[in-house]
């Protein structure tokens, strides 16, 4: 669930329903493990990345490390389920940005090494979640996307990062470029 402070951090409400997944089937990647699950696959993700809006402070999206995405427009009375199509159980919403520029618009960075994939997603909505869009076009093989943040002052300038370097994107995330240049390979989590 998602908690709200009003008081600084002296006490807590909860703002959500459960956002995570009720069950779902375990992934042959978890092999022999499998058995040692008590919760036999119930009840075990968690609300992984926040975004509150920049442009409407009643607008919130969540995303879990069970392959979820909702949206509440309203400080939390209401969420809605608006996970792209396809996202699958065992995917890591692994970080959400909410735009800058437009309230409709938000980004979320995929992890699903769980899945034995290591392909990079990452997708965009421009309508409020009710379709997404997937925008990796240029981000090779083997660079799981962490993170995707956007500009503060520069709209559809995006920067990517991932497993194996940062990427930028001039034009909101339709085509990306890599910024490694001489840097080693190596993982970054923020954006």
């Amino acid at each position: 669930v998602v908690f709200r402070t009003r008081d600084g951090g002296n006490s807590w409400e909860a703002i959500s329903p459960d956002l995570t997944r009720e069950s779902w089937e375990m992934p042959p990647s978890v092999g022999i493990y499998a058995p040692l699950d008590p919760e036999k696959g119930k009840h075990r993700g968690v609300v992984y990345a926040l975004a509150p809006s920049p442009k409407d402070g009643n607008l919130i999206w969540a995303g879990t490390d069970d392959g979820l995405i909702h949206v509440t427009r309203d400080g939390g009375k209401t969420w809605k389920d608006v996970t792209p199509k396809a996202l699958t159980p065992w995917s890591k919403v692994s970080q959400l940005e909410a735009s800058r520029f437009d309230a409709s618009v938000a980004y979320a960075a995929i992890n699903r090494f769980r899945l034995d994939d290591i392909r990079p997603h990452a997708y965009r909505t421009r309508d409020g979640g009710a379709t997404w869009e997937e925008i990796v076009r240029g981000i090779p093989e083997g660079c799981v996307v962490n993170a995707v943040r956007e500009d503060p002052k520069r709209k559809g300038l995006l920067f990517a990062s991932t497993e194996r370097g940062v990427y930028v994107s001039f034009d909101d995330g339709e085509r990306w470029q890599s910024l490694r240049l001489n840097l080693p390979a190596s993982s970054v989590r923020a954006g």
